[in-house]
């Protein structure tokens, strides 16, 4: 007799239920009919077939079509693999919206992954980014079984879920602490690091990092790595992690209360290179000098800012690099090869500017 499953999750635990079963048996079996499954397990007959749906990808289960299910039964260490040729962007935003920069890897990948014989989608998912998306990559990954998916823009809700149930899933990105899948982005704590040495190294004490109020992984390395590199430089060094909305109101605003300290910032690193480009005209409006009074630093690139006067200094990465770099890890995962739940960082080179020296 086969248990109830719990409800939370019902596709992935009538999954589990089901392998355990398969598992205990002999080969060449077959499962109790549809019907009785679900009286047996408790569940409606779309969860029963999202389940058997994912059974047979792996190769569990084959026939159905009106048969009962014949069972196929998994040696240990056998490692059976879906047969799909897909992979899959998940992304909150449509792609005409996406940025230039992300069009670029995305192409980049569309074409290392053709030359194997795979196909690159893209889907605008935003259900699948709310605070609990728990049931929205339910119903979608029972739809849907590529042999890899990229979780663009990701939130640690997200990633923790895809993570837990093992799907194969690579992120473009920062992964939370935790998260046991592969990530592909930029080294951020060697950025930071690197850019409060250069501050002090330009004589610069009083540190500040403006950051939009983001629970993305990577401004949160980001402003780890910076509080410990300020710490890190004795106590006459302060580091501050400023947060604002995002908007060039919120921009100013901060910078402003800022400068309104007793002992103000004279050293900025600033996340995104819009919001770099704003604070810089911001400081510049407000009478001071660059590099003589302050100096600022765009944690990020694009390519826009190579147009603008004072020049902003920048840490800037190849996008082939990236793009050469994610496809790799995704290939590895598409064709079954199993990568690692690890980062892979690219360090960026720091393009020298008018507001640094």
């Amino acid at each position: 007799m086969l248990r109830s499953p719990k409800r939370l999750s019902l596709v992935a635990q009538t999954v589990a239920i089901l392998k355990e079963h398969i598992a205990s048996s002999s080969g060449g079996e077959r499962l109790p009919s549809e019907r009785e499954l679900c009286v047996q397990l408790g569940v409606s007959r779309m969860t029963l077939r999202a389940a058997l749906a994912r059974l047979a990808d792996e190769g569990l289960i084959r026939g159905g079509k009106g048969q009962r299910h014949l069972m196929v039964h998994v040696k240990p260490g056998q490692n059976p693999t879906a047969a799909s040729r897909n992979v899959v962007v998940l992304s909150p935003v449509l792609l005409q919206a996406v940025d230039p920069r992300v069009l670029f890897w995305i192409d980049e990948l569309r074409e290392a992954l053709s030359k194997e014989d795979y196909k690159l989608d893209f889907l605008n998912q935003r259900n699948c980014y709310a605070d609990h998306p728990g049931h929205a990559l339910e119903e979608l990954t029972s739809r849907l079984r590529p042999a890899a998916w990229l979780l663009f823009l990701s939130t640690y809700a997200m990633q923790e879920w895809f993570s837990t149930r093992g799907l194969p899933a690579v992120i473009p990105g920062s992964r939370y602490e935790g998260v046991r899948l592969p990530s592909v982005d930029v080294d951020y704590r060697a950025t930071c690091r690197h850019a409060v040495g250069r501050f002090l190294a330009k004589g610069h004490h009083c540190l500040a990092l403006l950051n939009p109020r983001s629970v993305s992984a990577g401004d949160v390395e980001s402003e780890l790595a910076f509080r410990e590199a300020g710490a890190a430089a004795g106590s006459e060094v302060e580091a501050i992690v400023a947060h604002h909305d995002g908007t060039v109101a919120g921009i100013c605003a901060r910078l402003d209360r800022l400068l309104e300290r007793k002992v103000r910032p004279s050293a900025f690193l600033v996340s995104r290179p819009t919001h770099a480009l704003t604070a810089l005209g911001y400081l510049v409006q407000r009478g001071l000098r660059f590099p003589k009074e302050t100096v600022l630093i765009a944690r990020d690139h694009d390519s826009f800012l190579q147009c603008v006067v004072p020049s902003i200094a920048r840490y800037q990465i190849e996008p082939l690099i990236f793009a050469h770099k994610l496809s790799r890890v995704v290939l590895e995962m598409a064709s079954g090869g199993n990568a690692l739940p690890r980062d892979y960082r690219i360090i960026p080179r720091l393009v020298s500017g008018d507001t640094l020296s």
